[in-house]
């Protein structure tokens, strides 16, 4: 899959990133619909920080988004897939 990832300050690309998949028994795998850039991407962007929160390279912009539940972990009862 396709990802925004700061590679340093002021440095970003598009790269192939693996696909995620459940691993333990609580994780939810979503598709990703709609992303938006937020303020906190603009800061890590800039400065490679918010307050004490420091970028560790490479990091993957991105985190408001839009998305359906794909598939769901086995102890996963709140949400399901769809």
């Amino acid at each position: 899959m396709k990802a925004i990832v700061l590679t340093g300050l002021r440095q970003m690309e598009l790269t192939n990133v693996p696909e995620p998949t459940i691993k333990k028994e609580t994780d939810v795998l979503l598709k990703i619909e709609r992303v938006g850039v937020c303020g906190s991407d603009v800061h890590y962007y800039e400065t490679g920080r918010i307050g004490e929160q420091i970028v560790e390279y490479p990091f993957i912009i991105g985190h408001e988004c839009a998305a359906t539940v794909e598939a769901v972990g086995g102890s996963v009862t709140r949400v399901k897939a769809g």
